[in-house]
């Protein structure tokens, strides 16, 4: 049962958190005069982003701090609201570069789009699980179990998101397919397999909790 919560918490408390930061940044570049460039505007972007990620990663670090047990409430709330927050940041920002010259300048390998998605997101996603799964280790003071989170919080969720990804290409929704954009097929994707890791990473906490109440006290 605490491995299925784990999972759900993690999968409807992060999401949420990253379509809030995504949303407080946009916001913020979208009010600001100037250039998407300009040095103080991307970094009040990326600041709102972040500030929003964070909230998301602080409540989900503290519900599965409550779930488990853990008696480290607010170590696992920091823990992983900077966690979460800042390897999204780190993934994010990369991915939109990267997206842009692959895709709409063509440049670097000349691969079709559902090919270059593939390997620019689920490695994206593979980090982010990682170091969400690491952050609540840390958040514990234990080391050793920020470790064990982190690499296998990392390959579950990015083959889940894989899974998903060729899930959905094979039944049609491929990614710069026909008509990818009147289907959206690649945020219904990219959406639809973060939820996969997500779910996937949360369950690996939830099935490492055991003893969690006894190791971090104090």
């Amino acid at each position: 049962m605490r491995v299925a919560i784990c999972a759900l918490l993690t999968a409807f408390i992060l999401i949420p958190g990253a379509i809030l930061g995504v949303a407080a940044g946009g916001a913020v570049d979208q009010t600001l005069p100037g250039n998407p460039t300009d040095p103080i505007k991307l970094a009040l972007t990326v600041l709102s982003a972040f500030a929003g990620m964070f909230v998301g990663g602080a409540v989900w670090g503290w519900s599965i701090s409550r779930i488990t047990k853990a008696a480290a409430d607010r170590r696992m709330a920091v823990a992983g609201g900077i966690g979460f927050a800042l390897s999204a940041i780190v993934v994010i920002l990369p991915l939109g570069f990267l997206e842009d010259l692959f895709v709409e300048q063509h440049g670097g390998p000349q691969l079709p789009i559902h090919n270059v998605f593939t390997l620019l997101f689920t490695p994206g996603a593979a980090i982010i699980a990682g170091a969400s799964g690491a952050a609540l280790g840390f958040g514990m003071r234990d080391w050793a179990m920020a470790g064990r989170l982190a690499w296998m919080c990392a390959i579950t969720g990015g083959c889940a998101f894989l899974v998903v990804n060729l899930t959905l290409d094979g039944l049609g929704w491929r990614v710069g397919g026909p008509d990818a954009a009147a289907r959206a097929t690649m945020l219904t994707t990219a959406l639809l397999g973060n939820l996969a890791a997500a779910m996937a990473g949360g369950a690996v906490i939830g099935w490492f909790a055991r003893g969690w109440s006894r190791s971090s006290v104090g």
